[in-house]
């Protein structure tokens, strides 16, 4: 009987208290030769993919146990291997759970379930060298971005006073 709880021991140490594991599924060639770089020099999007020209060159998925469930470590972890990979970006585009046994099942812990984080691993188009500064004239608009515009100064609408009597779209 020891030797059983020496194994649901074991397992329960592999399962979910080594931290994120990611998996690796090439897609696409590289549109360039790739570099390893550090973690933190990689971009990271949750909401849309960037708008630039790139390639997806990998599916990435982070998995942990439910016994350790930490989003930021799972999240670092697909940042170091898209670094590793040699990515410019990586695109957060799903998470999913799959659950274990129910305590007070002793399966739950052989079998905590786990969660896994999914990313994309985005290698960037390289672009010509353009001769001046400005973008040409059919380059896209750029996107990702938030551009502040300044409201027109307020005017006050137009009026009158006729007979002692306010006139105009303000006293109607």
């Amino acid at each position: 009987m020891n030797s059983f709880w020496a194994l649901v021991g074991m397992v329960f140490f592999a399962s979910g208290c080594v931290g994120s594991s990611v998996e690796t599924t090439r897609l696409n060639a590289a549109p360039r030769p790739l570099v390893s770089r550090p973690p933190q020099s990689v971009e990271i999007y949750a909401s849309s993919a960037p708008t630039r020209a790139h390639v997806d060159i990998a599916l990435l998925r982070a998995n942990q146990g439910n016994f350790e469930t930490d989003t930021p470590a799972m999240v670092q972890s697909l940042a170091e291997r898209a670094g590793e990979l040699g990515c410019d970006a990586l695109f957060i585009s799903g998470a999913s759970e799959r659950p274990g046994g129910v305590p007070p099942d002793a399966f739950y812990l052989i079998d905590p379930g786990s969660h896994a984080l999914i990313g994309t691993c985005i290698v960037y188009v390289p672009q010509p060298a353009t001769a001046g500064l400005a973008p040409p004239a059919s380059a896209p608009p750029a996107a990702n971005a938030i551009v502040l515009v300044r409201p027109e100064e307020t005017k006050p609408p137009p009026s009158a006073i006729v007979s002692n009597v306010p006139v105009g779209s303000a006293h109607r």
